[in-house]
């Protein structure tokens, strides 16, 4: 059973609560010398202070804590380009190259690197471009932001992976949502995921028109469908009922199933996700019954 950390933070003591979160997840195996890859999430042009992007200070506090635990990493901080994303312009105009210059990493637009092409029995993709730069990793990191999402109900690590698919045309894969972040997520899955939600975002407009809220919460882990059952339960939802979160668990990708770690007020208990599943279960029988009838 994967361990998923709850870790409370904000901006102001970010950099002495990093190594706490991180290690209320279990920890990044990593060596001196290691490719290590992270994954922002710049959405939009928006600040930091609406929870819609990743927040500068977050990831100057995560590349400190690993400049300061590991020896000679390469470290490559990525985003791809969307319908109404820019990021090498975000990335400029967020004020990340000044934190990016500090700790000596790189940025890397995953929509202009080379690809090879994957082939997949997804749910939706039978063959997929990955950007090399991820496969060649040595470590893959997801930094997710904590949102509510319009299409989606929320926006965390599964769907951050959504973001590494080189295509800047991403918007021709809303119909089939769930299935193209699924298929991202057996693709490219990353090894462990870090959640900002010390300013996260809410309301019925997320991932970038919502809400920010100051959930003052970091969520860490190995497994991102446990990961992202927990972000689900802080965001009021029930993950089996979150469409890509219960379809990730069917593909193998995790489990919802987990042990909490550090200072939720569920520290130490067992998310389960046999309740939701059995009422889902009960639910589709009664449907699939109607059906019947009905014919």
């Amino acid at each position: 059973m994967s361990t998923v950390g709850v870790t409370r933070s904000n901006y102001t003591n970010i950099h002495d609560r990093i190594r706490t979160a991180i290690e209320n997840g279990g920890g990044l195996d990593l060596a001196n010398g290691d490719d290590v890859v992270i994954k922002i999430n710049l959405c939009d042009f928006k600040m930091p202070e609406t929870g819609a992007v990743t927040h500068p200070i977050f990831l100057d506090a995560t590349l400190n804590y690993l400049r300061s635990t590991f020896m000679d990493l390469n470290i490559s901080v990525v985003e791809s380009d969307a319908s109404s994303a820019r990021p090498d312009l975000l990335i400029r105009w967020l004020g990340f190259e000044s934190t990016l210059q500090k700790y000596g990493a790189k940025y890397v637009n995953l929509s202009k690197v080379e690809t090879y092409k994957k082939r997949l029995e997804g749910r939706y993709f039978r063959e997929m471009d990955i950007p090399r730069i991820i496969h060649d990793s040595d470590y893959f990191i997801s930094m997710a932001k904590l949102k509510t999402a319009m299409i989606t109900k929320m926006s965390c690590c599964l769907k951050n992976q959504f973001g590494c698919i080189p295509y800047p045309r991403k918007i021709k894969f809303h119909p089939r949502l769930d299935d193209a972040i699924v298929d991202a997520n057996i693709a490219m899955k990353p090894d462990f995921c870090i959640v900002d939600g010390i300013i996260g975002m809410g309301g019925t407009k997320g991932p970038t028109e919502g809400v920010p809220l100051n959930y003052e919460t970091i969520v860490t882990g190995k497994d991102p469908v446990a990961v992202d059952g927990v972000c689900a339960n802080i965001l009021g939802f029930r993950p089996y009922f979150v469409g890509h979160i219960r379809k990730a668990q069917a593909s193998s990708v995790g489990r919802i199933r987990c042990r909490l770690a550090g200072e939720s007020k569920k520290s130490s208990e067992v998310v389960k996700d046999s309740e939701f599943s059995n009422t889902y279960a009960r639910i589709l029988r009664f449907v699939m019954f109607l059906r019947g009838r009905s014919r």
